[in-house]
């Protein structure tokens, strides 16, 4: 009696679920939190496009930087608070992959002013950059990434986002990221029935950021430390991760305790 050969299991390179295929779209992807996580979804084999408005040499470096690592990487200026920008953006997307898996909408401006002091041209900048692009840059991916299954999409609020409180100071940035929260939300129970997830990360005080509280972490930080981009990096792998397909509307707050 002859025994039948067991078929081997071959995993195939460049199939269309493989994440060497799979597409990655950063907002303001060329400098510090945005640059940091193009690197590490090109580390882990996606297909990067690298937004960038007016950081047009520090997106090219990084796309160079990229491909000398084995990697695929696309700069591409648009203004993401500008619709005819993002849609042009998508359609080169379309144009060069066929497809969009991932979508992190990182872009967001800040303001540290009191409201007396704040212009009717600060607001608006400050809606636009935070809110206004998540919106533009989530409606026009949608038709390509419902194509797929298992997208993710992610934004990169605030820690206090959601939290009715004063903002002292910061009452116009923290008005945006409460609604691009909101805004979250909403599209997370709009798309899972396309088999998209939408959530929210919000770093504390990241290490770098130009304004602090307190430059001593310890002082108002119950972790004793800033955040550093690593910290958001592994939330952000596990929120596209297959096993984070049932997840989504969630706020995930990272930031050792501060502004829970």
């Amino acid at each position: 009696m002859r025994k039948t050969a067991a078929k081997k299991s071959v995993r195939r390179t460049g199939s269309p679920d493989s994440k060497s295929e799979r597409v990655a779209l950063v907002t303001g992807g060329a400098r510090k939190l945005g640059a940091s996580i193009c690197r590490h979804l090109a580390g882990r084999g996606y297909r990067v496009v690298i937004n960038y408005r007016t950081s047009r040499v520090q997106a090219e470096s990084l796309a160079r930087s990229i491909r000398g690592k084995g990697g695929e990487a696309l700069p591409f200026r648009a203004d993401v608070t500008r619709e005819r920008d993002v849609k042009r953006m998508i359609d080169r997307v379309k144009r060069s992959f066929g497809r969009l898996d991932v979508l992190i909408n990182n872009v967001g401006d800040y303001l540290e002013k009191p409201l007396a002091r704040v212009s009717t041209e600060e607001w608006e900048e400050i809606l636009r950059s935070n809110l206004t692009s998540v919106f533009l840059c989530t409606k026009t991916a949608l038709p390509l990434m419902r194509k797929r299954p298992a997208g993710r999409i992610l934004v990169v609020g605030y820690a206090p986002a959601g939290k009715l409180a004063a903002s002292p100071r910061c009452a116009v940035y923290h008005l945006a990221k409460t609604g691009a929260l909101i805004l979250t939300k909403s599209l997370a129970v709009e798309e899972a029935p396309h088999g998209i997830t939408v959530n929210m990360i919000s770093p504390g005080t990241i290490f770098n950021s130009v304004k602090k509280p307190s430059d001593t972490a310890s002082d108002y930080i119950p972790a004793g430390r800033f955040c550093r981009y690593a910290d958001l990096l592994g939330m952000m792998d596990y929120l596209l991760s297959e096993e984070a397909g049932y997840v989504t509307g969630g706020h995930f707050v990272v930031s050792g305790g501060y502004a829970i």
